[in-house]
């Protein structure tokens, strides 16, 4: 089931970046495994999924897949709490879910006591949802600053959730807001060029995500099928 699920996505994939004149090698699936199992997760990565993406820390712990099926990245994409950020450097590669300063110093030291670089991306919550994480837009930029200053971490772009909506149509605000956003550090030179990463976009807006420049798609449904 995975194996044709995914080759539908790659499809979707395709059409939705060339409706924006992009090369669709400059997006990347998140397999998002919050409650399958270590098999199913493998089963991803053997098929070519390049990242395994987790909510929960405990959850990434048990359910970690063996190298042995394949190369891949381990991302946090849910809200990291900052009692769990030495144990967040430990197992994951990428923090993409990086909102107060404080969990970026703690994932910091735990990143240098383990004297690794750790991936962070900063998340965005551009419609103020209180029931969401993520900085209002205008701390971006002091954002962006204080995450650099840190020596291991390494900011790889940002992050963003949308409010959910039954038209995907709906959510393309939201994603070209982030797209402008990056672009617009980037040019005044606040953000690195090379800090250029969005993920933006799940099963159900996804091609919008990308026409409007997501990098990482965070999929579970639409690969791994309903969840039980």
């Amino acid at each position: 089931m995975i194996s044709a699920n995914l080759d539908e996505l790659r499809k979707k994939i395709v059409i939705a970046a060339a409706k924006a004149g992009r090369d669709p090698g400059s997006v990347r699936i998140v397999a998002a495994a919050k409650t399958q199992s270590r098999e199913t997760a493998e089963e991803a990565v053997s098929l070519g999924i390049p990242i395994i993406g987790h909510n929960y820390v405990q959850e990434a712990i048990r359910e970690r897949p063996s190298t042995a099926c394949g190369p891949f990245e381990y991302h946090m994409i849910g809200h990291l709490q900052r009692n769990k950020a030495k144990k967040a450097a430990e197992i994951f590669d990428v923090i993409q879910t990086i909102d107060d300063l404080e969990t970026a110093q703690a994932l910091n030291q735990g990143a240098g006591d383990l004297g690794k670089i750790l991936g962070v991306m900063i998340q965005i919550n551009p419609s103020g949802e209180p029931q969401k994480s993520g900085i209002p837009e205008a701390k971006t930029a002091s954002m962006i600053g204080l995450v650099q200053s840190l020596q291991n971490l390494r900011l790889l772009g940002l992050m963003t959730m949308p409010p959910f909506f039954d038209n995907p149509n709906a959510a393309k605000p939201f994603f070209r807001r982030l797209r402008e956003l990056r672009d617009d550090l980037i040019r005044s030179g606040v953000l690195n060029p090379l800090s250029n990463e969005l993920s933006m976009g799940m099963t159900g807006d996804f091609e919008v995500a990308i026409e409007e420049g997501s990098t990482l798609v965070r999929i579970g449904t639409a690969l791994f099928g309903p969840r039980a």
